[in-house]
């Protein structure tokens, strides 16, 4: 998807919002703990203490990793939005209809057909919120290994 023409789909971390807001509110508990710690039980100012650090340690976990990971998510440049990723699993005896589907790129007509627990056939989907973006390709799991019923097929209705 990072191939196509006109850089539609780029690489793009994700925000680092709500990991520094982990990271204040923990520092904001512990400040609090050390203003009114007079007036608080220990069993509290534990408490306040402890999911202080958890809440600051959370924080700096989710910004390494964000910052120091290897990984990208896909972000359409026109809508302004991530993709989503699902995986979509269905009966064999859908088999024509989820097919269809997939090379015809009816994404709405894909989410509405009735899903299964087990992967006889998955359709790997990468759409934007409003499905006017998508990606997906329907594969079917024989002999061990998932073997591709279609091609890869873009579907773009800007």
């Amino acid at each position: 998807m990072y191939a196509l023409p006109g850089g539609v789909v780029v690489k793009r971390r994700k925000s680092q919002l709500r990991a520094a807001v982990l990271f204040i509110a923990g520092v904001a508990l512990v400040v609090v703990n050390n203003m009114y710690g007079a007036e608080l039980t220990n069993n509290m100012r534990s408490a306040i203490v402890f999911i202080g650090g958890l809440l600051i340690l959370s924080g700096m976990v989710m910004a390494a990793i964000q910052l120091f990971g290897s990984g990208g998510v896909p972000f359409h440049k026109d809508k302004h939005c991530y993709l989503v990723f699902e995986e979509l699993y269905f009966d064999r005896g859908v088999r024509a209809d989820v097919v269809q589907s997939v090379e015809n790129g009816a994404v709405d007509r894909l989410l509405g057909l009735a899903r299964a627990n087990v992967p006889a056939l998955t359709v790997a989907l990468y759409r934007t919120p409003d499905n006017s973006f998508a990606a997906m390709q329907a594969f079917e799991y024989a002999d061990l290994e998932y073997k591709p019923l279609t091609r890869l097929n873009i579907v773009d209705k800007a």
